[in-house]
């Protein structure tokens, strides 16, 4: 759900030297999401929590969705009637259900994995053969849910949201992506008092909690 949840799963990981990451990332999500896909996905949410036939209905009905640029509507070229759109009210909502499904789908191999939206993150105690036969199988099984993916295995150190994961230390630091600028607030805006005067101790809490010890905190 959030970087706090990832950090407390690799935190629970034993014998981390003997394992490798898996990493993906599903290439163009949201818009790759079929009504199929949808429908597979709540489907499997049924097998545990219940979803009425009418909440099926206002789910699927709301992906009619509408984009006007000055004054002229834009169609998708598949699927004009069909769309998860980022940012629309509950469009992170369907993406994260679809994620569940695609968990599901793998059970079967040997992965510790987890999915937030459209990366994914695991760890493996296989040989590095073994390893990319699992690769070539996760490949296959999202092919044939009509998605795409970048895939690597048999790595010791990842990048993920915003920390950086090492297998062969045990020490996670924070991440920051290449030309990423940091924004600032003008200490004059309009922003409420209350949010400007915890902004320093907002930070230091941030940087605290991602930072495995003083070290790495001092170093971020």
């Amino acid at each position: 759900k959030n970087t706090d949840s990832v950090l407390k799963w690799f935190n629970s990981i034993p014998n981390k030297k003997r394992l490798c990451f898996i990493l993906f990332d599903i290439c163009e999500f949201y818009p790759s999401i079929s009504q199929e896909l949808l429908i597979k996905a709540i489907n499997f949410a049924r097998k545990y929590v219940h979803i009425s036939d009418e909440d099926m209905n206002i789910i699927l009905q709301a992906r009619k969705s509408f984009l006007f640029n000055q004054n002229t509507p834009w169609n998708k070229k598949q699927n004009p009637e069909f769309d998860v759109g980022m940012g629309c009210c509950d469009g992170a909502e369907c993406c994260e259900l679809v994620g569940l499904y695609l968990l599901s789908l793998l059970q079967h191999l040997k992965m510790n994995l987890g999915v937030y939206r459209d990366d994914a993150l695991g760890v493996l105690e296989t040989t590095p053969r073994q390893a990319e036969l699992i690769k070539k199988e996760v490949c296959k099984i999202f092919k044939q849910q009509n998605l795409s993916i970048t895939i690597e295995v048999n790595l010791k150190v990842v990048n993920f949201l915003d920390v950086t994961l090492d297998l062969n230390t045990g020490v996670f630091k924070p991440f920051i992506k290449p030309n990423d600028t940091p924004i600032y607030i003008n200490k004059k805006s309009n922003h409420p008092p209350s949010i400007t005067k915890n902004i320093p101790t907002a930070v230091n809490r941030r940087l605290s909690s991602i930072s495995a010890n003083e070290e790495v905190f001092k170093e971020a």
